[in-house]
């Protein structure tokens, strides 16, 4: 769900959302943003915020502005008090609402997604991340103001694809600021030892990794490997692999009600579907089939 608002003063919207996060940009003019119970952040032209969902994100011209518009994930727009609906008012396109000229102009959207890779690095993520005008965003920001400007076919498959990209390319560049409080994983990827070794094991999940293997990645020594890796990561080697193997089976299990487990196995890395749903069920608390049997039938897949 992605929306285009043209407001000019007084003006606030306020989008709930059931998704695990959700975001804002201003394309124009300037925002101010209350999520939760961080203070309200000033956002000038071209910020974005990600913010977790399932808190009310308040978007205005002022933190005391009272929303005059409630956006919700079912793609409706309505009277905060009254609950009337409103969005028939001022559409000017399937995605944007309000005067061409108004001197702001935001973009609101929630991404929709319940992949458990996504939920491994939501949890090491402040409640809102704050990225101001960054030439690594503005690309990607411009596209989704374009995209959501015309009606155009497939537009819903183009937003879906640039929300992912503003999604990654907002967090990439706040990890990368002072101010950041960066996860120990963020850390350990740009260590010249452990970094690499890292990238292996996730690029490859499906290998026989063993310690000596991985330190052999970096020619380093096993245990030094060992002690640094859990230094930087948190956790032991196969600690965090076996973390990333139930992720990846997670969101495959998710995907794709047909495919049968040994496929999914030895996909990341287990010889048969009795081994891979022994570690899985140890990981997640559940077995294999019980957790795709209970992610279809609330409808949390992608």
């Amino acid at each position: 769900m992605v929306g285009r608002s043209l407001v000019a003063p007084p003006w606030a919207l306020v989008m709930q959302s059931d998704q695990p996060c959700v975001l804002a940009a201003v394309l124009r003019g300037d925002a101010w943003v209350r999520h939760g119970d961080v203070p309200p952040v000033h956002l000038s032209e071209a910020s974005v915020i990600v913010g977790c969902g399932h808190v009310p994100l308040v978007i205005g011209d002022h933190p005391a502005t009272v929303p005059h518009v409630l956006i919700t994930d079912r793609d409706t727009c309505s009277d905060p008090i009254t609950g009337e609906s409103v969005a028939d008012r001022n559409r000017s396109g399937t995605r944007t609402w309000g005067d061409p000229d108004a001197p702001t102009a935001v973009v609101l959207g929630a991404y929709r997604t319940g992949g458990e890779l996504y939920a491994q690095l939501a949890r090491d993520l402040p409640d809102l991340v704050v990225v101001g005008p960054d030439p690594a965003v503005r690309p990607v920001l411009d596209a989704l103001a374009a995209e959501t400007t015309a009606d155009r076919p497939g537009q819903q498959v183009v937003v879906d694809r640039l929300m992912e990209l503003l999604l990654f390319a907002a967090i990439r560049t706040w990890l990368a600021s002072p101010a950041a409080r960066v996860p120990a994983w963020s850390s350990a990827l740009a260590d010249p030892i452990i970094g690499p070794a890292l990238r292996a094991l996730h690029a490859e999940p499906e290998r026989r990794w063993t310690v000596a293997g991985l330190a052999g990645v970096v020619a380093t020594s096993r245990t030094a490997f060992a002690v640094r890796f859990r230094e930087l990561v948190g956790e032991p080697p196969f600690a965090h692999l076996t973390r990333w193997r139930m992720a990846l089976a997670a969101d495959a299990l998710r995907a794709d009600p047909a495919r049968d487990l040994t496929t999914v196995a030895r996909s990341v890395g287990y010889a048969d579907a009795f081994s891979f749903s022994t570690a899985f069920r140890r990981v997640r608390g559940v077995s294999p089939s019980g957790y795709r049997r209970s992610a279809w039938a609330t409808g949390s897949r992608r």
